[in-house]
């Protein structure tokens, strides 16, 4: 996927271009690149993009945030805590009988922001989008135990944007691979899917890190109902499945609360790795967050990196946008995909490799055979 136009990235690529027309067009371009299947946001986007006055409202947004992002997941949350307004009766999280969008759908946008638009400038203007797609799971469960066979050693993992910590948890899930057999957690409440392709003999059971943490400029507290309440807001109300994998992961998570720290990717890296256990191999995931660093910050991290790896063995996973991780191999022809790539430090020497394409939201994962096309 190419850097969208509202990333940090992008902001030079609209010169010549009022802030108004690039507010309209990173609508219009997340209408049409992210919710080509979501009727409901799609339409959203589309409406906010034809009245400047709607636009206005994500004026305030922090720096680095992706306006319509964060503009649907307030209305989400608003909308759930609304559900008599108008444009509720349009959410498949506030009806049971969701109203189709249609030409009324511009008046109630209107109406329910006008109505919250204290609540709506306060959440733009100090929220920071966040999901924990939990089914993301499903790439560790692979990634992890061939770093675990590769090491021959037990695993240490950090977790960069590690949000709630969800995906820190991948032992306390079942998992559906497509192949009639039903791996982790079979007992799980938690039940992930992904068409899995390129991999044989994938154990049973779930690796299990023994020793985890997570960093986050915002860690998500699941005891505290608002966060929770936040985090769900932020996962798209026509996509029910990850709703309800959410809720019984935030559930799974109150009972064994995984270790998020507060702190940022590029300054926090260095002390994280160093209270790894020595005796376990370090691996450090990164996944759709560095989409949301600035380019010298993710020049940055590999910097950071490649310190720690001088001191230690140490492996990157990365699952990003193509081209989001600089210096690291693209393909053309997956450039809507999300790439996996992993580089590892191994006694000073540097391999890396793009090991693997998938969905966003792992509903496919195709673990490559080293010989991906040109």
């Amino acid at each position: 996927m190419t850097p969208r136009r509202d990333s940090p990235d992008a902001d030079g690529a609209a010169a010549g271009t009022s802030h108004a027309d690039r507010l309209a067009d990173w609508f219009r371009r997340f209408a049409e690149v992210e919710c080509p299947d979501l009727p409901l946001y799609r339409a959203l986007c589309l409406i906010v993009a034809e009245h400047p006055g709607l636009l206005s409202v994500v004026l305030d947004a922090r720096p680095g945030q992706w306006r319509p992002n964060i503009l649907l997941a307030a209305v989400h949350l608003l909308v759930r805590r609304d559900p008599d307004a108008r444009l509720a009766a349009y959410f498949p999280t506030a009806s049971s009988t969701p109203r189709p969008p249609d030409d009324a759908l511009a008046s109630a946008l209107a109406e329910f922001i006008e109505r919250h638009a204290d609540e709506i400038a306060e959440l733009v203007s100090t929220r920071s989008t966040q999901t924990n797609e939990v089914n993301r799971s499903c790439l560790w469960f692979v990634a992890w135990h061939e770093e675990q066979r590769a090491a021959n050693a037990q695993l240490a993992v950090i977790e960069v944007g590690a949000s709630a910590g969800l995906n820190l948890m991948v032992e306390r899930y079942s998992y559906d691979f497509g192949d009639g057999l039903l791996r982790g957690d079979r007992a799980s409440s938690v039940r992930l899917g992904c068409a899995l392709s390129g991999v044989r003999d994938l154990p049973a059971d779930a690796p299990q890190p023994v020793w985890r943490l997570g960093i986050d400029r915002e860690p998500i507290d699941l005891a505290d109902a608002d966060k929770r309440d936040w985090l769900q807001a932020c996962i798209w109300p026509e996509q029910p499945e990850r709703h309800a994998r959410y809720v019984a992961a935030a559930a799974s998570a109150l009972e064994a609360t995984p270790p998020v720290i507060r702190g940022d990717a590029v300054g926090s890296i260095s002390a994280a790795a160093a209270a790894a256990p020595d005796d376990a191999h370090l691996v450090i995931v990164t996944s759709w967050v560095l989409t949301y660093l600035r380019r010298d910050d993710r020049v940055a991290l590999r910097a950071a990196l490649d310190a720690i790896g001088e001191r230690r063995d140490l492996t990157w996973l990365s699952a990003e946008g193509a081209g989001v991780v600089p210096g690291l191999r693209t393909v053309d022809a997956w450039r809507n995909d999300t790439l996996v790539h992993r580089v590892r430090w191994r006694g000073g020497h540097v391999d890396e490799q793009l090991v693997a394409r998938c969905h966003p939201h792992l509903r496919w994962l195709e673990w490559l055979d080293g010989s991906p096309p040109a």
